[in-house]
C-alpha cells in the first residue's frame, strides 16, 4: 500500500510542479510537528483517491472473487485524517459487497497484543463483526 501511495505522491508533484524535496521536507515537518498542513493535506486526499482506484483495478480485471491483500499500509494511518482513513473504509466496504471488486480483502496488521483490536500505528481498524472480519495468525511474516 505505501509503494502506491509514494507513486500517487510523486506523480501529483510532478503534474503539479513540486519538486519532490520540497514535499519529503514537508513530510519531514509533519512527522517533527504532528501537524498536517493544509498544502500536504490536500496532496495526501489526491494520492488517497488515486490508490483507492489502483488498489480496486487489480481486483475488476482480475474477475469475480478476487480477494486483495493489502499490506505495508503505515502511511494510511499516518493520514488518517487526510483520507487514510476514508480509503481503507473504502476498500473494507467494497469487498462487503457481493459482486464488486474486490470479492474480499485481507489486511494484514502487526500487532503485539493479539487480543486488542487490529490497529495501524494507533489507529483503529473498523471492524463490523469480529467473528468473520478478523483473524488472528500467530508466527512471523
Amino acid at each position: 500500500m505505501d509503494d502506491l501511495f509514494f507513486a500517487a505522491l510523486r506523480e501529483l508533484a510532478g503534474e503539479q510542479g513540486v519538486e519532490w524535496a520540497a514535499l519529503l521536507r514537508a513530510f519531514a515537518a509533519f512527522a517533527a510537528s504532528g501537524t498536517l498542513g493544509a498544502g500536504l493535506a490536500s496532496y495526501e486526499r489526491a494520492a488517497c483517491e488515486r490508490v483507492l482506484v489502483r488498489a480496486v483495478a487489480p481486483a475488476e480485471q482480475s474477475g469475480p472473487r478476487t480477494v486483495l491483500f493489502v499490506h505495508e499500509a503505515a502511511l494510511t494511518a499516518r493520514y488518517w485524517s487526510a483520507g487514510g482513513r476514508e480509503l481503507l473504509v473504502a476498500l473494507q466496504e467494497a469487498a462487503r459487497h457481493a459482486g464488486g471488486a474486490p470479492h474480499g480483502l485481507w489486511l494484514l496488521v502487526r500487532m503485539e497484543d493479539p487480543e486488542a483490536s487490529p490497529a495501524l500505528d494507533g489507529r483503529t481498524v473498523d471492524i463490523v463483526d469480529r467473528a468473520s472480519e478478523w483473524s488472528r495468525s500467530r508466527g512471523c511474516f
